[in-house]
């Protein structure tokens, strides 16, 4: 009688004699190795770990300096994108200092401030235009403050200046390779 076997058991069979080569073996750890960071990162941001908690766990890591910081600017580019509010790029801007050297984290800290006024000054506009739109509708007074973030106009202003302080991120991560 003929044996019937699992998909597990055809699958074992067929890859029996696949190695990994070292180029997939360095790809895979380096994956890993990403993840690790990426949630160093994360507890660092969820106020799980403070910085030197953080920064003790990063420098903790057992691989070498210079993979290690291609993979925290990697996560700067990465995470810069996805974040939309001042504290949480916050994070993200300390964080990057704890693997790069005193002077580019000093340049790093240059386009964060310019990241930030940049948002506050657009914010201000944005929020003068919402005082006029709403005055012209009769809606003014002391008590009457427009909260900037829940309009549309303010989120297509935050994504542009993000996407331009992006470039201008990655011009910055081109001088440190």
């Amino acid at each position: 009688m003929a044996e019937i076997k699992s998909a597990i058991e055809l699958a074992m069979e067929k890859t029996r004699g696949l190695v990994m080569d070292d180029k997939e073996k360095s790809s895979l750890a380096r994956k890993e190795l990403a993840g690790i960071v990426k949630t160093i990162f994360r507890r660092h941001r969820e106020c799980l770990i403070d910085e030197d908690g953080a920064k003790a766990e990063l420098q903790a890591l057992d691989c070498d300096d210079d993979i290690k910081r291609k993979i925290v600017l990697d996560l700067l580019t990465d995470e810069f994108e996805l974040s939309e509010d001042l504290p949480a790029t916050a994070q993200l801007f300390s964080f990057v200092g704890f693997a790069i050297d005193e002077g580019p984290h000093r340049e790093l800290k240059l386009i964060e401030k310019a990241y930030r006024e940049e948002l506050e000054k657009m914010k201000a506009g944005i929020r003068s235009r919402i005082a006029e739109e709403l005055a012209s509708k009769g809606i003014s007074g002391d008590s009457v403050e427009a909260n900037v973030e829940a309009w549309p106009k303010w989120k297509e202003a935050s994504d542009d200046v993000r996407r331009v302080f992006r470039k201008q991120i990655e011009k910055w991560k081109e001088k440190l390779a």
